[in-house]
C-alpha cells in the first residue's frame, strides 16, 4: 500500500505492507533521506513518526494503528538528553536525574549536596553522598576525584536517626515528626538549626 511521509519541506510516497511494523518504516525513511542519527554519553538523536496526532511505538504495525492507503505519517527527528549523573535516595527509594552540564562532574560534592539539598529538600547537613563503590564523598573534594562519570549512579544517605523522622515530614505524618522532636533544650536548639 502506499502512505505518505512528511518529513521536515519533503513530501514523499513510500510502498509498505499493511503488517509492517513502526520501525521497519522508520529505517525506510532513514534510508531514503539519509538521516544522520547519532548517540553519544550526552544523548542520542531518533526518529518519532505521528499519525493523527499520536506518536508511534517501534512495535506496532500500521494495520493495527489504522494507518490505511495514502494515509500521510508525520517523522521529526528528536533528540533526548542523557543525565549527567543519577542520585539514588535512600530513603525515598527513587532515583533522581541530575540533567547539569558535564562541567558538573569537575565541580565540588558540596556543590552537588546544595543542588541535591534543593530538589529532595532535606538539610545539607542530614545527608551524605557515597559512591558506587561505597565510598563516602567528602565535600572538599571533586567529583572528578572519585572517578564520577556521565550516567555513574551516586548514593543519598541520611545520617543515623534521621530516616524516620525525614520520611515522616514527607509523609505529613505529625504525630510520628513530634515523636522524635527533642524538649531537651540543647537537643532542640540543634535540630532547629538542622532543618
Amino acid at each position: 500500500m502506499r502512505i505518505f511521509i512528511a518529513f521536515e519541506e519533503s513530501f514523499e510516497p513510500f510502498e509498505v505492507s499493511a503488517d509492517e511494523t513502526v520501525e521497519a518504516v522508520k529505517q525506510m525513511i532513514k534510508d531514503y533521506f539519509y538521516i544522520p542519527l547519532s548517540e553519544d554519553e550526552q544523548g542520542r538523536q531518533y526518529l518519532e513518526l505521528m499519525y493523527a496526532g499520536a506518536a508511534l511505538k517501534n512495535s506496532w504495525s500500521l494495520a493495527d494503528v489504522g494507518i490505511s492507503f495514502f494515509s500521510t505519517l508525520k517523522c521529526f527527528v528528536k533528540e533526548e538528553d542523557k543525565p549527567t549523573l543519577y542520585v539514588f535516595n535512600a530513603v525515598t527509594q527513587e532515583k533522581m536525574l541530575i540533567m547539569d552540564s558535564i562541567s558538573l562532574l569537575n565541580k565540588k560534592v558540596s556543590e552537588l549536596r546544595t543542588l541535591l539539598s534543593l530538589r529532595c529538600g532535606f538539610p545539607v547537613s542530614v545527608f551524605c553522598l557515597w559512591t558506587p563503590r561505597g565510598l563516602e564523598m567528602f565535600d572538599c573534594n571533586t567529583l572528578r576525584d572519585y572517578h564520577t562519570d556521565i550516567g555513574t549512579t551516586l548514593r543519598l544517605d541520611v545520617w543515623d536517626g534521621w530516616k524516620e523522622f525525614l520520611m515522616g515530614c514527607l509523609l505529613g505524618q505529625k504525630l510520628k515528626v513530634q515523636r522524635y522532636l527533642s524538649n531537651e533544650k540543647p537537643v532542640l536548639k540543634y535540630g532547629d538549626k538542622a532543618n
